[in-house]
């Protein structure tokens, strides 16, 4: 069941699901939603608050896809404060301009998640076990999911609103198809390399002044608690009642369907046939009946006779027949024939008198229960193992919770071995450490400095874990003597790279003066590309960088090549020479119309709903609590 739950919770619907569901008024009431406890907020943007809770929510749902490290800066901090600011400027104008969620729709949109259903149906228990486990209050989902509809519905329409005049498209199309003829070659700093040496003493220097590439980082071991669906009732044994009762609810995960495939052959009847035309068209059907019966092939007949020109071709063949396909007055005889073969008596519909042969008939297959009693067993043991996983959620948060100095209280009270990792760093280690939200958890400042136990947290779709820190080393720095051969080569490349850029200098110089650039690549044995055609969508093989320096760079005059030198990074340095513009003749087809129409629209609508987030906040005014982050 919990596999099933993360299985359908991936991706987009993920990402949608816990950041913002809630249950509504409509479902459950008005109970939960008050809360007596004080409220700490991390803004206020236009007279609107954003809790720490809401915050940190944001920080927790990007834990295990973001580095840690990454987590903890500033930057990183800020855009996520950004974004909640955003958001919630975004939600109070949408309100203010009259965009409404009902709770109807929010009650149906809750019922419909499948995170929330067990076997199709929606169930609270699951829910509520969802909920608990990911430390979230129903307030705080329902005002996400109604505030997401609300902005959803305002970036829909600008972002659907852009305008575009014909010159506009027209230019949007000529930039789309210019062409540009480009040749290069590439400086290649790995080349260089096997020509420089380095002193001793500037691998010292470079040592002692790039300490931050040599450091150990700071390393520590943790006592853990994991809480497994997996690992409860695995010696539980099944009733028989269980089986069974399991076996009868799950019962066409065992059953094979019969599978029918027939043929027809129509003799077809106007809408208001006469009694007289159906005589004779009845007539006529029973005559190749007795055909058929008398061992004509049917298929033949079918070619020869039948009105349903969409199957006589193909022998009459209705292919594969399941209920609820075809009308009933066939579908009723189809089923009555009982062997592959068999042809029935001729039945009317509203298209007029079908003959029908059954071609072939797979029974139904059902797995008998002795068979399925292993798969069953498993079946049960493991649905048992969740419900008792759910069961439990809440009562291991607040045992590591309430008894912060130790994880034996938790570990007694629920029956769980404390395990210890091997060391590891903020990067990450060996074995329980390869899971980024252990590693997240263990560097925690409160965990790390404070010696105490983290918050229970998910570390997969049907486990929790809670970590203490119990041993820890201090951060350091790797001695010379191990990253020797790691500092000459990064030396050897700094030196390579400003040879590179050097050489390229010398080289726009030596080309504005008449030289070719083949012939000075080939002169010190670097690629050379001869001349082509790219457009900024069709770029024949050329790195990115490039073209995109060939589509900044003036139009050449007259036969003179336009020269630049272009930073390819680690790999050196790229000079191109910019040979000629050819501007789209013709008119563009339909299909690159349209695209460059969707593409101008687009790009338009994105930069409205961009200007119109701006000015909200622009206008607002904003406060931030940096040390409540």
């Amino acid at each position: 069941m919990l596999t099933t739950i993360r299985e359908k919770t991936q991706g987009i619907i993920a990402t949608f699901i816990l950041l913002l569901v809630v249950i509504p008024f409509a479902l459950w009431g008005v109970n939960s939603y008050f809360d007596s406890g004080a409220t700490l907020n991390v803004a206020k943007a236009g007279g609107i608050d954003i809790s720490q809770t809401a915050y940190r929510s944001a920080v927790d749902r990007l834990r295990g896809r973001v580095e840690p490290k990454t987590l903890e800066s500033p930057a990183f901090k800020q855009a996520i404060l950004d974004n909640l600011i955003d958001q919630a400027l975004l939600a109070e104008d949408a309100r203010k301009q009259g965009y409404r969620v009902s709770d109807a729709w929010l009650a149906e949109t809750i019922r419909n998640f499948p995170v929330f259903k067990r076997e199709g149906q929606f169930d609270t228990t699951v829910y509520e076990a969802t909920l608990r486990r990911d430390g979230m209050s129903p307030q705080e989902f329902e005002k996400r999911l109604r505030d997401e509809a609300l902005t959803g519905q305002i970036q829909a329409g600008l972002s659907e609103s852009g305008i575009m005049t014909a010159a506009d498209l027209d230019g949007n199309i000529r930039l789309m198809t210019q062409e540009r003829e480009l040749a290069y070659a590439v400086i290649d700093a790995e080349a260089l390399i096997p020509k420089i040496s380095v002193s001793g003493q500037e691998i010292e220097q470079y040592y002692s002044t790039h300490t931050e590439m040599f450091q150990i980082p700071e390393q520590v071991r943790v006592a853990y608690l994991r809480l497994s669906a997996a690992d409860m009732n695995k010696g539980y044994a099944p009733t028989e009642e269980e089986l069974k009762r399991a076996y009868a609810d799950d019962a066409a995960r065992y059953v094979t369907p019969e599978r029918r495939r027939a043929s027809h052959i129509l003799i077809s009847l106007p809408a208001q046939a006469t009694e007289a035309q159906a005589r004779e068209a009845l007539a006529k059907i029973q005559g190749i009946a007795r055909q058929a019966n008398a061992g004509s092939d049917f298929a033949g007949l079918a070619k020869k006779y039948s009105s349903d020109s969409a199957t006589a071709a193909a022998g009459g063949d209705l292919g594969e027949v399941r209920r609820g396909a075809l009308p009933k007055e066939l579908e009723a005889p189809i089923y009555a024939l009982k062997k592959s073969g068999e042809i029935g008596q001729p039945v009317r519909s509203t298209y007029g008198y079908h003959l029908i042969k059954l071609t072939s008939l797979t029974a139904e297959k059902r797995k008998p229960f002795a068979v399925a009693r292993q798969e069953l067993a498993e079946s049960v043991r493991k649905h048992k193992g969740e419900e008792k996983f759910l069961d439990q959620i809440e009562k291991f948060r607040n045992l590591v919770y309430e008894q912060p100095d130790s994880l034996a209280p938790a570990a007694q009270a629920l029956g769980l071995e404390i395990q210890k990792s091997e060391w590891f760093t903020r990067t990450g280690g060996p074995g329980i450490a390869a899971n980024p939200k252990i590693v997240e958890a263990a560097f925690e400042p409160d965990v790390l400095n404070q010696v105490r136990n983290s918050d229970a947290f998910e570390i997969s779709a049907d486990a929790m874990a809670a970590v203490r820190v119990i041993d820890r080393r201090p951060p350091g720095r790797t001695p010379l003597a191990e990253v020797r051969a790691q500092v000459e080569r990064s030396l050897k490349q700094e030196q390579a790279l400003k040879q590179a850029n050097q050489l390229g200098e010398e080289w726009l110089r030596e080309l504005r003066a008449g030289n070719s650039l083949q012939t000075l690549a080939s002169k010190r044995g670097f690629k050379f590309q001869s001349p082509k055609l790219v457009t900024r969508q069709q770029s024949a093989g050329t790195a990115a960088r490039i073209v995109e320096a060939a589509f900044r760079a003036p139009r050449p005059q007259g036969d003179k090549p336009v020269y630049d030198l272009i930073n390819l990074g680690a790999q050196g340095y790229a000079v191109l020479a910019l040979t000629r513009v050819r501007e789209p003749s013709g008119k563009a087809d339909g299909g690159l119309r349209e695209q460059a129409r969707s593409q101008l629209l687009a790009r338009r609508g994105s930069d409205y709903y961009l200007n119109y987030r701006a000015m909200l906040r622009e206008k607002a005014k904003i406060k931030i609590y940096s040390d409540q982050l």
